[in-house]
């Protein structure tokens, strides 16, 4: 089946095997002007917004497997697409890992997390994906072959071409290989969750926490219904906040120990403590929760904001909910200030999109006054075609739009879709 991207189809399908054949299908698509859509695992065709025109889609899951792995080098070369469970599997038997924890793993491709910048809970320890990248290889739009970076964690002099494309959501070119620098897997795992009457009490919590200098891999604050759709926990408090850590045992243990006492103190409730085993089948769960609602009219909305903002957002996310009759769940990264709210309702209780479009509205300027910006990730095509599900004005986009027509003039790989229209 054609892949379909909000209601529009696209044309026909090809599925290159290698780079020069996928150059080779880039170049007659630039020479006949028609569009180009980069397919991966289709977890992330929901981002963007509508196409101006879908000629072709390029599938790149037959670009797959592990081209170089250096495990004394902490490096590793995959190709596009491949899926990050498949990649993580092989890193495993080396104890080693590509800190990275998206909704979808096993569909998830490399290519497509690097094009979206996709990350999860881990980023609040090792950063995003475009932390991580150190090399690529890329074809243009016209089909030229090109390649950034390198296959050694410091081998970069002046501008690190790579973090150009990581986030382009593949309006520059579409990637063809990765090479990433790894971390060794830890020894042990634990995973405390705490229970909170109030968002304020869980964000308040988590900053106490951070200032005893203890070293969380995440520290994620979720309210109730996130908790249950993850955990299948149905007696949970309104917030919880979630705080892994994955270091040698003891060290894990002693820093269980603190934010219990810490928890104690503060007259938290002491849910959960997990060990290795339990805390890795409990984020592999709140992974798949993160993941869109199959069957079902959904949104997913994305705020970034100041820390000091969060509490007050994540009450007019649930606010927005509430007002729209849907089912309500936020996954806020406690640490970073980005927080996700997925709301989902059956079509009996559907809103009009002009009613949804007016609500986002008015969360996106509660987020502009509070310094961060906020982006309709996932909605309705009805719901997009009447909104800017970017809402980024900055003078940043000048520079964007010059680079998209150096890298892309035709406007042929995925138009209209990035910021702006780009």
């Amino acid at each position: 089946m054609l892949p379909v991207i909000d209601g529009v189809r696209t044309e026909r399908e090809v599925v290159p095997a290698s780079l020069p054949e996928l150059s080779d299908v880039m170049r007659q698509a630039w020479e006949s002007g028609t569009s180009m859509i980069p397919v991966g695992g289709a977890t992330k065709l929901h981002l963007g917004n509508p196409p101006r025109s879908a000629g072709l889609a390029i599938n790149t899951c037959r670009l797959r497997g592990i081209s170089e792995y250096e495990p004394d080098n902490l490096t590793v070369s995959v190709l596009a697409g491949t899926p990050l469970d498949e990649l993580q599997s092989v890193l495993k038997n080396h104890g080693q890992f590509l800190p990275l924890d998206p909704p979808s793993p096993q569909s998830a491709t490399v290519g497509g997390l690097v094009a979206c910048n996709t990350s999860g809970p881990l980023r609040f320890r090792y950063g995003t994906l475009r932390d991580l990248l150190i090399g690529i290889r890329i074809v243009h739009a016209d089909g030229t072959p090109t390649k950034a970076g390198g296959k050694l964690v410091k081998n970069v002099s002046g501008y690190d071409m790579c973090k150009l494309y990581a986030g382009s959501l593949g309006t520059l070119g579409i990637l063809a290989e990765l090479t990433f620098k790894l971390m060794p897997r830890p020894e042990a795992w634990g995973t405390i969750i705490l229970g909170y009457a109030s968002a304020e009490n869980a964000f308040g919590s988590g900053q106490a926490v951070l200032k005893q200098k203890l070293i969380p891999d995440s520290i994620e604050a979720w309210n109730g219904e996130a908790l249950r759709a993850a955990a299948g926990i149905q007696d949970c408090t309104p917030w919880v906040l979630m705080i892994r850590f994955g270091e040698v045992r003891p060290a894990v243990e002693w820093q269980l120990h603190r934010v219990e006492e810490i928890a104690r103190s503060t007259g938290a409730d002491i849910l959960h403590v997990l060990d290795t085993t339990d805390s890795e089948r409990f984020w592999r769960r709140a992974s798949a929760a993160r993941a869109p609602v199959a069957g079902e009219s959904d949104m997913l909305v994305r705020c970034s904001v100041l820390y000091r903002s969060s509490a007050a957002i994540a009450g007019h996310m649930e606010e927005l909910g509430r007002s729209l009759g849907a089912r309500t769940h936020l996954f806020c990264h406690a640490g970073d200030s980005v927080l996700y709210g997925q709301y989902c309702w059956d079509h009996s209780a559907a809103r009009s999109p002009r009613e949804v479009q007016d609500r986002l509205k008015n969360l996106r300027e509660h987020c502009s006054t509070s310094g961060g910006h906020c982006v309709i990730e996932r909605a309705h095509r009805d719901i997009k075609s009447g909104l800017d599900v970017w809402g980024y004005q900055a003078p940043a986009l000048k520079v964007m739009r010059r680079i998209k027509e150096e890298f892309d003039p035709k406007s042929l790989l995925n138009p209209g879709r990035f910021v702006g229209g780009i």
